[in-house]
């Protein structure tokens, strides 16, 4: 998968630059959100916005008390996160690219 790729896609009428930066983005998202519960650990909602935000997004730059409603903030979080994750990229059929199977 070629690093460095640029994503747009617009959501409720403001379009959203986010790139791709490799796969060693996805395992230092989840590191800087990660939190411990006892002897759990799970991933801070906050803080991974906070990094997908400050590190995915390109334009427009945002915080997460700059968008108007949580559904809008939602809906950008959720294409952040697939384009931080490799799976933004349509096939031909429809299927991410990673979703397609390897002969």
């Amino acid at each position: 998968m070629k690093k460095f790729t640029q994503v747009k896609r617009t959501i409720n009428g403001t379009e959203y630059t986010a790139q791709f930066n490799g796969m060693s983005s996805r395992y230092k998202a989840i590191d800087e959100a990660a939190k411990f519960v006892d002897d759990n650990q799970g991933v801070s909602m906050f803080k991974m916005a906070e990094y997908l935000l400050k590190n995915v997004l390109v334009e427009p730059k945002m915080g997460i008390d700059d968008f108007e409603d949580a559904e809008t903030l939602d809906e950008v979080i959720q294409f952040l996160s697939s384009v931080n994750n490799g799976t933004f990229r349509e096939a031909d059929d429809g299927e991410t690219e990673t979703g397609k199977g390897k002969e």
